[in-house]
């Protein structure tokens, strides 16, 4: 006899599998919800380093149309993907009766939302990995994408927040937010990080270097200039000090030229895209971002599971994870000059140091099994 939750069957809708944290999140719960005994399937584009993992599972659609960029100039590409993604969606329909489709990322949620409705599935959910509308995009910009996402907003049958910043923001944008949203925590990959008893990476000896380190793709959302021309202070003060970028990306080639042009070559360290990161962040003493928009960056939570002192600007959902003075320290978006003083501070500060390590957060809300659970519960609420 079948239980209730495994009549329910849930369609996975993102438009690129690269490596960031709404695929990886998407990602886990494709595979996790079919180990719970509920059905899943996926629609993605065909591009991104992660398509190899999903291409040869079972109830895998790739679009080749299917694309990240919006292409106004390509307007019956877009049109024709989305008549594709309204009859893929209407066969699944017609195989599971209880279908959800649920949305993750801007043009995925946007087209997703909307093909789900004309193909007549009534639960849509959609996760909010930080708004598309951001205070560093035109005005006009801003209100295309902020009415595109309010219409959308009143077919919604569900939102999922990643952090309180989003709630907040969601319920002061669109009208009955507040009485259809939860928040459900991104997970992280929680046996790389979480180490029984681990207290962290001891201070440097005076002799030893002083560690920074950070994740991100090279693309403007991550702002790694500010970061660098924060460091560049810290390293004219303080030579003995090294930083570490995991990522790569569009803007590679500028970032290297800039590292050239101030020589930095023997300081900044560009290890591209790394599969486990965790060895890397073991040899970190801390812990440094400079986002201008975000959700709730994945790898904030995995410093601090790894008692890296985390300096970041104050963005998104980040102040959810760090308090200043307790586990780290929030600087305002543009303030390099006040993250470099926080950086230097740190460095020399040996009390200071071992104190933000030691900071004990609850961070369970992260683990992968209350992730999925909280999804199955979610959607045991809608159908029964």
């Amino acid at each position: 006899m079948t239980t209730a939750h495994n009549t329910i069957h849930v369609l996975y809708i993102i438009t690129k599998l690269e490596l960031g944290g709404a695929q990886k999140v998407c990602l886990s719960l494709l595979n996790d919800l079919q180990k719970a005994g509920i059905g899943t399937s996926l629609i993605s584009g065909s591009q991104g380093k992660l398509v190899k993992e999903v291409q040869k599972k079972e109830n895998i659609i790739l679009l080749d149309d299917f694309k990240r960029e919006l292409s106004p100039a390509f307007v019956w590409q877009e049109l024709k993907c989305f008549i594709t993604l309204i009859k893929k969606i209407r066969t699944l329909k017609k195989k599971n009766p209880n279908l959800v489709v649920h949305t993750h990322s801007t043009k995925a949620g946007l087209m997703g939302r909307w093909a789900a409705l004309f193909a007549g599935v009534k639960k849509r959910v959609h996760t909010i990995h930080g708004y598309a509308f951001h205070d560093h995009q035109p005005k006009v910009i801003w209100l295309m994408i902020y009415l595109a996402e309010l219409i959308t907003s009143f077919i919604t049958t569900h939102f999922v927040c990643v952090s309180s910043k989003d709630a907040q923001t969601g319920s002061k944008l669109f009208p009955g937010f507040k009485n259809k949203h939860s928040i459900i925590r991104a997970a992280i990959n929680w046996d790389q990080f979480y180490i029984p008893a681990y207290k962290g990476t001891p201070f440097p000896h005076e002799q030893e270097p002083f560690t920074f380190g950070t994740i991100a793709c090279f693309k403007k959302q991550k702002n790694l200039l500010d970061l660098f021309r924060a460091f560049y202070i810290v390293h004219k003060e303080k030579p003995n000090t090294r930083l570490e970028v995991i990522g790569d990306g569009s803007m590679r080639t500028e970032l290297e030229q800039w590292i050239t042009d101030h020589r930095l070559q023997d300081a900044i360290t560009l290890h591209g895209w790394q599969k486990n990161v965790a060895p890397f962040m073991q040899k970190w003493h801390a812990f440094v971002l400079s986002s201008l928009w975000e959700g709730l960056p994945c790898a904030v939570v995995e410093a601090r599971l790894l008692k890296l002192p985390v300096l970041t600007y104050e963005t998104g959902g980040i102040g959810d994870i760090i308090l200043p003075g307790e586990n780290g320290f929030l600087y305002e978006q543009g303030n390099w000059h006040g993250l470099a003083k926080g950086m230097l501070m740190v460095s020399y500060d040996k009390e200071l140091y071992s104190k933000l390590q030691a900071y004990p957060e609850e961070l369970d809300d992260f683990k992968n099994s209350t992730m999925v659970q909280q999804h199955i519960t979610l959607y045991q609420e809608l159908f029964f």
